[in-house]
C-alpha cells in the first residue's frame, strides 16, 4: 500500500481561529451596542452630576475595549488570512 504524503498544517489554518474571529466580532457588536446605550443615558443626565461623571468614565472605558477588540480582530485576520 502506498504511503500518502501529508503536509503539516499551515500556520493559522486551525478552524478554531475562524471561531475566535467570529466570537470577537460578536463581542465587538455587543460593546458597540452597550456604548450607544450608555451615550443615550449620558445625554439624559445633568453634566455636573456624579452619575454623569461616572457614566463618562464607563463610556471612555467602552471605547478603549472597542479599540483593543479591533486590534485583536486584525490580528486574527492576519494570522488566519481571513
Amino acid at each position: 500500500m502506498a504511503e500518502i504524503e501529508t503536509f503539516p498544517p499551515r500556520p493559522g489554518s486551525d478552524p478554531r481561529l475562524e471561531d475566535l474571529h467570529a466570537g470577537l466580532h460578536e463581542v465587538m457588536r455587543l460593546v458597540e451596542l452597550e456604548h450607544q446605550i450608555l451615550r443615550q443615558r449620558l445625554d439624559g443626565l445633568l453634566a455636573d452630576s456624579d452619575g454623569a461623571k461616572l457614566l463618562e468614565g464607563v463610556v471612555a472605558l467602552s471605547g478603549c475595549i472597542s479599540h483593543k477588540l479591533t486590534g485583536l480582530l486584525q490580528t486574527c485576520r492576519e494570522i488566519g488570512n481571513l
